[in-house]
């Protein structure tokens, strides 16, 4: 074979190599699009909710969240969770002076309705990874955006429930539909926490709330978790000063934001069963165990500071 057949030879060669990557690239675009229509197909067919809820009020599920080396964990695993529920929007509140790339793909793949916002945290109330989870409140200024933005977007709504969600508690998807059944404020048990099985209301034989089984600050207006209760819409934009503060006791900002609201005990509907069953446990990621270093490089939150895979893990 001569020299200019050999080259004509690995020239066609070289034309159907580039043939094949072009058919394999329009494959995988056409495979992810699949996946994506699967991925849909699947929910929609897993949701324990029936098609006939779909026309139920709004839920807005309101999550602060801020940067920590399970953040992406946490709110990875709590978007699969709330992707079942139907009629859901996504507040999410991120502790920061802008809103982060990670956060914003986890809200996208997520494919639910949503708002990202961001506020961040005053300084002298930012808690250490050292401190211990109550030494200060969390969530006060993400909360209060929250309700911020309800309150100037959805002015003239008529329906729907605000439910606070922390991003690392667990979520029975049956607790959505106890959300969607409140008039006024619902109340539930939440388990695991306040140092009980489960911190539930009291009932009389009547189904009315007497009083509560809380063995912290009993003495509290409302003494329950923030995952204990929802409200009405109508409540949070017709009472546009209800908030949350850091010039309350420690513990008191459920009651806080309650009592803005004009409720009392004698306005809490009882869900759940009558308050005898657990569809929200206040469970908590265990704190990362790791190096000086290693923390510093994290509250510096520099990407070149990290390996590619490392980068990836923390949503950097």
């Amino acid at each position: 074979m001569t020299l200019l057949a050999e080259i004509q030879t690995l020239e066609r060669k070289r034309d159907g190599l580039l043939m094949d990557i072009g058919n394999k690239e329009r494959d995988i675009v056409r495979l992810g699009r699949r996946e994506q229509q699967l991925e849909v197909l699947v929910r929609d067919r897993l949701s324990l909710v029936s098609a006939g809820r779909k026309n139920a009020p709004m839920i807005y599920f309101v999550t602060p969240t801020s940067f920590r080396p399970a953040q992406k964990a946490d709110l990875t695993r709590l978007s699969y969770a709330l992707s079942h529920v139907p009629n859901l929007h996504w507040i999410v509140i991120e502790d920061a002076s802008s809103a982060s790339d990670s956060v914003a793909r986890i809200l996208k793949r997520s494919q639910l309705p949503h708002t990202h916002l961001c506020v961040k945290t005053p300084t002298n109330m930012k808690m250490k990874h050292s401190d211990p989870s109550w030494y200060l409140p969390r969530g006060v200024p993400q909360r209060n955006a929250a309700l911020a933005w309800i309150r100037t977007q959805l002015s003239r709504a008529k329906t729907g429930a605000v439910y606070f969600g922390d991003d690392d508690n667990t979520y029975d998807l049956r607790l959505f539909d106890e959300i969607r059944s409140i008039d006024a404020v619902g109340i539930w048990p939440v388990g695991i926490v306040g140092g009980l099985v489960a911190e539930k209301p009291l009932l009389a034989e009547n189904g009315t709330v007497i009083g509560f089984n809380a063995v912290w600050k009993p003495e509290r207006p409302f003494p329950i978790d923030m995952a204990a209760f929802a409200v009405n819409l109508t409540l949070v934009t017709a009472n546009r000063e209800a908030s949350f503060s850091y010039d309350v006791p420690r513990g008191y900002q459920e009651s806080h934001f309650l009592t803005g609201l004009g409720l009392s005990r004698a306005d809490l509907e009882p869900k759940a069963m009558n308050c005898t069953r657990v569809y929200v446990w206040h469970t908590r990621t265990e704190k990362s165990k790791l190096s000086k270093d290693d923390w510093a490089r994290i509250s510096s939150q520099d990407r070149t500071l990290f390996e590619e895979v490392e980068a990836h893990g923390l949503g950097l």
